[in-house]
């Protein structure tokens, strides 16, 4: 039995946030002239940022750490997507963790790597949203839309905690991206395009007794318990104010980082937290639980 609450909500950020990370190391790469600090902190923080999104995972299913037999039947279990997803993950690592020897060893890494890099990034930010989505009791968790959402939403935490770093540390690099400042306006409007979607479909559910839950879910995060979340975290955060200072930025002579960036950054991380908390805790609440 797994418990989904906000533990759940830091894997599922972790998660996103570092394959969304990996990503944009992998396209800085490939980057005309190459971006090469930014590649190698966005290859650290991703192998990173994953293995304690797992690491959590483990922790709160209760399995691994103090019940090795059960996390084996876990990982072996292929009828369950959390399978799917710890085998995802690992993978995952293997690639990132190769590709980040093969930058410290001062060499360069091959295409074929990057590739599979990139399948497994986009793997690890689907299946997010695909873990929550077998959960067909509740609404809100659509199967059909979520996945979309989450991806959108890794890609723009995993690029903004590594530009936020690179801010400080290769602050030349980060403003010769020429993709970044298109990337830094259109994420945001994709969230928020998904996540509008998202809340409508969940409030026109079928059925009477799914559409009192689905009423009730969408009530809770608009107007009710979860409101402040929403709005300031997952609104004002995670939508706002990164497609403010993305337009800004855009819009500027020079595309130059500025202070406003930087703060757009810091927001876009703390957004994608609060739209994956506020999903899962809107659906189940704290106290409810539900088990593959």
């Amino acid at each position: 039995m797994m418990v989904w609450d906000g533990v759940v909500a830091c894997d599922l950020f972790l998660a996103g946030l570092g394959a969304g990370a990996f990503l944009l190391s992998i396209l800085a790469g490939w980057a005309p002239g190459g971006s090469k600090k930014i590649r190698l902190i966005g290859s650290i923080v991703g192998p990173v940022a994953v293995a304690a999104g797992a690491l959590t995972l483990m922790i709160d299913a209760k399995a691994g750490l103090g019940d090795p037999l059960r996390f084996f039947y876990l990982i072996t279990n292929l009828g369950s997507p959390m399978t799917w997803g710890v085998l995802c993950l690992s993978i995952f690592l293997v690639v990132s963790v190769a590709s980040l020897v093969v930058q410290l060893c001062r060499k360069d890494v091959p295409r074929a790597l990057d590739v599979l890099g990139i399948v497994c990034a986009a793997g690890v930010a689907t299946y997010t949203g695909v873990l929550l989505g077998y959960s067909a009791s509740y609404p809100l968790w659509n199967l059909a839309v979520l996945p979309f959402l989450f991806v959108c939403s890794a890609a723009l935490t995993g690029f903004a905690f590594v530009s936020a770093v690179a801010y400080f540390a290769a602050r030349d690099e980060l403003e010769k991206i020429g993709f970044l400042p298109k990337a830094e306006v259109a994420l945001p409007v994709l969230v928020g395009l998904f996540l509008l979607v998202l809340l409508a479909v969940t409030a026109t559910t079928g059925g009477e007794a799914g559409a009192v839950a689905a009423t009730a879910t969408v009530q809770g995060m608009l107007a009710g318990s979860n409101a402040l979340v929403f709005w300031l975290g997952v609104v004002v955060c995670g939508i706002a104010v990164p497609l403010v200072a993305g337009v800004v930025r855009l819009r500027s002579a020079g595309r130059g980082v500025t202070g406003l960036s930087l703060a757009g950054y810091a927001a876009a991380c703390i957004g994608g937290f609060a739209l994956r908390y506020v999903i899962v805790v809107a659906a189940v609440g704290m106290t409810m639980g539900a088990g593959f």
